[in-house]
């Protein structure tokens, strides 16, 4: 069957919209609802009325204007989950069937279900506080699928080795997969600091990487001694499988099919085995590249929010906050009045031609200065003092780090909101940012609030570093 047999044209249409996130998060809510129900549907008005709760409860905005349909205009949030619906079951998301009792029941069609499911494989922190989203969910993801190769390999009793090599050839094939998944993901977080020019948005990005990937993927696949306790026991008994010809016999039985002669459907299995004992002998390399990945995000984005800081105080900066003036006055329907008032503050003028000699300068020349070498006069005398080595001690080492939250934590919680206000210096934004980074390393928790926290550079929100006891 064709793909396009399957889904409707205009399936995709909903996530492609200007209301696209409105639309994902109503689809992931609805299938949340429907996989509580009963296996041959769910009352539509109790997805509605899920819906309008949702709807009421969160932040999403909803733009009429983006709407083909030009009867769409909805007056409240019961209106527009109906009218939500509606847009989902002509898109083919859901069906809905009436009863003989004129009760509607929802359901899911095929490939809703699928991509619902993959979607929040692929971003389950959808609901976090949700415990449907823990059923896609596998925290020790990485470990289960080492220990379920090394298991397999090493079973003695009726040992089918055709069956048992296409579980570890699967599985293997899955946690490379998941490793690849959480490399894209730090691709992602690192291109984010590219593209965010907001204080507040590489602060958000650094604590949803906590919770998005470092807590969830990168530690469990870091600090794991899963991986090098089995990898060497499984690249053996890999190879000791290859150099058998029986086993090989035996697992060329998967390939049969699928080849010409005998001694293709060997040669497959071959290859498929030293597939697998590549893909452990390259796994560390995989981590040591995560590794850099997680140490170059973390760098990139305390350079960012520095240089950000420090912006205002050089011409790039004043240039950008000229622009952005600009930008916000477009936003208020006052670009006119911002063009006039940006044509009066500068005024370039530039020398049709310039001489070959007006940006030359002679090179000085060099001679050797035998007094900046130096030698053991006057040094007899010199103590290496506390208020010496002081100047030359890192403001943001570990140690002074965790001193300086220990001393604003109360019962081992700490609120941005109350260490940093509209007049504090940039060092202790910038310490709050090491704070943060401190905490991921640590394995605190930290969480964002929705209050904002006005500074006089920047707007952010307000979150919360909590230790774990």
């Amino acid at each position: 069957m064709d793909f396009f047999d399957i889904i409707s044209d205009n399936f995709f249409s909903l996530l492609s919209s200007k209301n696209k996130r409105i639309y994902l998060a109503s689809i992931l809510q609805a299938f949340k609802v429907y996989e509580n129900g009963s296996i041959l549907g769910i009352d539509k008005k109790v997805v509605v009325d899920d819906l309008v709760y949702f709807l009421d409860t969160n932040s999403y905005l909803y733009d009429v204007e983006d709407e083909e349909d030009e009867e769409a205009n909805p007056k409240s949030k019961r209106e527009l989950a109906n009218y939500i619906l509606r847009r989902m079951e002509e898109c083919g998301w859901i069906y809905v069937d009436v009863t003989n009792d004129y009760e509607e029941i929802l359901n899911f069609t095929d490939a809703a279900i699928i991509i619902c499911e993959a979607i929040l494989k692929a971003y389950p922190q959808f609901d976090a506080n949700d415990d449907f989203s823990s059923e896609f969910i596998n925290p020790n993801e990485y470990q289960g699928y080492i220990y379920s190769i090394y298991s397999l390999l090493n079973q003695s009793d009726n040992v089918e080795y055709a069956l048992i090599f296409s579980l570890v050839y699967s599985n293997t094939k899955q946690l490379i997969r998941a490793i690849r998944r959480l490399d894209a993901r730090m691709k992602d977080y690192i291109q984010s600091v590219i593209d965010n020019s907001e204080i507040k948005d590489l602060m958000e990005k650094l604590i949803l990487y906590k919770t998005d990937v470092y807590d969830s993927s990168y530690v469990k696949l870091k600090v794991s001694d899963n991986i090098n306790r089995y990898r060497l026991g499984i690249i053996t008994r890999l190879k000791e499988m290859q150099n058998d010809d029986v086993i090989v016999k035996a697992i060329a039985n998967n390939y049969i099919m699928t080849s010409r002669t005998i001694e293709e459907a060997e040669s497959k299995a071959v290859r498929y085995i030293d597939e697998v004992i590549d893909a452990f002998n390259a796994i560390e390399e995989f981590i040591s590249e995560i590794d850099n990945k997680n140490r170059n995000y973390v760098n990139s984005t305390i350079g960012k929010i520095k240089f950000l800081l420090s912006e205002e105080d050089n011409v790039i900066g004043k240039i950008n906050t000229i622009l952005k003036y600009v930008k916000d006055s477009n936003k208020n329907g006052k670009i006119d009045k911002a063009l006039k008032l940006v044509d009066s503050l500068h005024a370039l003028r530039v020398q049709k031609a310039l001489s070959n000699n007006s940006l030359y300068t002679p090179r000085g020349s060099y001679t050797r200065t035998y007094s900046q070498i130096l030698d053991d006069v006057g040094l007899d005398s010199f103590e290496m003092t506390p208020e010496f080595l002081e100047q030359f001690k890192s403001s943001y080492n570990e140690d002074y780090i965790a001193s300086f939250m220990d001393t604003y934590m109360i019962d081992n919680f700490m609120r941005a909101s109350q260490i940093i206000d509209y007049n504090c210096g940039d060092d202790l934004v910038i310490m709050l940012v090491y704070c943060v980074i401190y905490a991921v390393d640590k394995n605190h928790i930290v969480e964002l609030c929705d209050n904002i926290i006005d500074h006089k550079k920047f707007r952010l929100r307000d979150f919360i570093i909590k230790r774990r006891v």
